[in-house]
């Protein structure tokens, strides 16, 4: 059955219905023969030597750089000019004579990025969250879902995860007027973290309850918050857990620390980026380990004595990037890293009634927001906030109450937002811009 008939029936399905044709939707993701090979060659890999396995990762590095060179006229023309021979590749240390390709260069070269050989399966448009500038937009492999998928679910394998187990999941997603929806391709009941409150408590429970996830997962500072609420209201979920998986924010110690503690399980991480060019297991509560199959992950030293992560993706073909320096930062201990990102859990705004919108919460890719150069969000009081925008040449002030329109669907009832044109955003003493500026105080047990 066309993949993207099943899409639109998950997506478009009535809720009634979803529970019925749930395994046909869910056989789309578990039985595709995109994952379950990926899933296999990482059991396959459990019984290789290193060296094998960095053999393996040579040859994939070797075939994304052909493939580019021969495909993709951005690859093509940098290489001749550099002198740099793909057919000849044979060493990891070759790859420091690329340059590194950062979001300006994507920005500016976007077309010439986009392979002229069509790719199995087809492509989509992706983004990144724009926690650290507007969101940037590029294509990714519509097969590379299910490759990724299969290493996710081969981390999670160790955590005890059954093909079959449910998932309770804090994310935003486009939900409406309500508060959760079923999602069968993944078999999770998602909730949204920023209609999560006191008044709106109970009906999660109920809902959890219902449902009987064997695992939480989602946003650290929603399932921190939820785990506060409940802790405040002295409600227990009557299902019994198995763990939970942490996504999309950077982790904070305490936050993490609390969770573990009052569900009485333990919680799992990974990290990666929107762009597919990057993955790394959670080895312990701190410390990562890079995933050899899913890229080459380069380690370079900056001046603050920790390095750049720098990557170049296996899974996508349409839009390669190679040597795509991240915004990201870590640091090593032994063979593994600690790992800082930009996706702050404790970053974000507040709702009338405490609710905590995170920094990831807020989607603006969206064509409504293509004359927006960049942005910030500055709150002074729980509820109200402003939104500062630097506009192009393009911008129409009709478009202010589009853009208003567009974020009270997900804010409805919790926040009210003042949009302002400027011509400059808040900077630090050090010159830095923050997507957020919150001046009220954190959260506390006692007032939120």
């Amino acid at each position: 059955m066309n993949r993207h008939f099943l899409k639109n029936l998950r997506d478009n399905m009535p809720e009634s219905l979803k529970s019925i044709a749930a395994p046909l939707i869910r056989n789309q993701l578990i039985n595709n023969s995109e994952f379950l090979k990926y899933y296999k060659l990482l059991e396959n890999r459990e019984l290789l030597s290193t060296e094998k396995i960095k053999e393996y990762q040579l040859s994939q590095l070797k075939q994304i750089l052909i493939h580019s060179y021969q495909n993709v006229p951005y690859y093509k023309e940098l290489f001749n000019r550099i002198s740099f021979d793909p057919y000849k590749f044979s060493d990891f240390k070759q790859m420091e004579e690329i340059p590194f390709l950062t979001r300006e260069l994507i920005i500016v070269n976007y077309g010439k990025l986009i392979s002229q050989k069509k790719v199995k399966g087809g492509y989509y448009i992706g983004t990144t969250g724009g926690s650290s500038g507007l969101p940037l937009k590029f294509l990714l492999d519509f097969n590379s879902i299910y490759k990724e998928n299969a290493f996710i679910y081969y981390y999670r394998k160790k955590a005890g995860y059954r093909f079959n187990d449910k998932l309770a999941t804090f994310r935003q997603v486009a939900l409406g007027n309500k508060f959760c929806r079923y999602d069968p391709m993944y078999n999770e009941m998602i909730f949204s973290p920023i209609k999560l409150s006191r008044i709106t408590i109970n009906n999660y429970v109920n809902q959890i309850n219902d449902f009987a996830p064997q695992y939480l997962n989602g946003y650290l500072s929603a399932i921190w918050y939820f785990a506060k609420l409940l802790e405040e209201s002295q409600i227990k979920l009557t299902v019994k857990l198995k763990g939970i998986f942490l996504i999309s924010e950077n982790i904070d110690d305490k936050q993490r620390t609390f969770i573990e503690q009052f569900f009485k399980v333990k919680s799992f991480i990974h990290y990666g980026h929107s762009e597919r060019c990057v993955l790394a297991e959670g080895i312990t509560a701190t410390l990562y380990k890079f995933d050899p199959y899913y890229g080459f992950t380069e380690q370079v030293h900056n001046e603050k004595n920790s390095y750049y992560i720098v990557a170049t993706g296996f899974l996508n073909y349409i839009m390669p990037f190679i040597r795509y320096k991240t915004d990201d930062v870590c640091s090593r201990e032994n063979q593994f890293y600690t790992i800082d990102g930009k996706r702050s859990s404790i970053i974000g705004l507040y709702g009338f009634n405490n609710e905590f919108l995170s920094s990831s919460v807020f989607d603006l890719d969206k064509e409504i927001f293509k004359n927006i150069i960049t942005y910030q969000f500055v709150q002074k009081e729980k509820g109200k906030a402003d939104l500062l925008l630097i506009v192009n040449k393009h911008f129409q002030l009709s478009e202010i109450e589009l853009i208003k329109n567009d974020i009270y669907k997900d804010t409805k009832g919790i926040i009210d937002f003042d949009i302002k044109i400027v011509d400059h955003l808040i900077l630090t003493p050090r010159g830095k811009s923050q997507m957020y500026i919150t001046y009220t105080n954190n959260y506390s047990a006692k007032n939120r």
